[in-house]
């Protein structure tokens, strides 16, 4: 890493997670006595997901979680004012 200037900084490890929003607590799952494979569960209204991105160096400091929705809009928890980055 010393050869390519990388420092113990900038050795950063990353994790991501979905979520679907209005997820309800208690599911129905549909399925078949003759399906093969994982069984769907069935959920009326909201269907969308969201993914949450957080980073951890090797140091041991955290990046605040990127939150991502189907919108491509994504801000920054966890400071004193929210920034949002929009694309298109």
């Amino acid at each position: 890493m010393t050869k390519y200037g990388i420092g113990e900084d900038d050795v950063y490890n990353f994790d991501e997670i979905g979520y679907m929003m209005s997820i309800i607590s208690t599911g129905m799952v549909v399925t078949s006595y003759q399906r093969r494979g994982r069984p769907r569960m069935a959920q009326q209204g909201n269907k969308e997901w969201v993914t949450v991105i957080r980073g951890i160096n090797s140091r041991g400091s955290t990046i605040p979680p990127y939150i991502i929705v189907a919108a491509k809009i994504t801000f920054l928890l966890g400071m004193k004012t929210a920034q949002y980055l929009t694309t298109g």
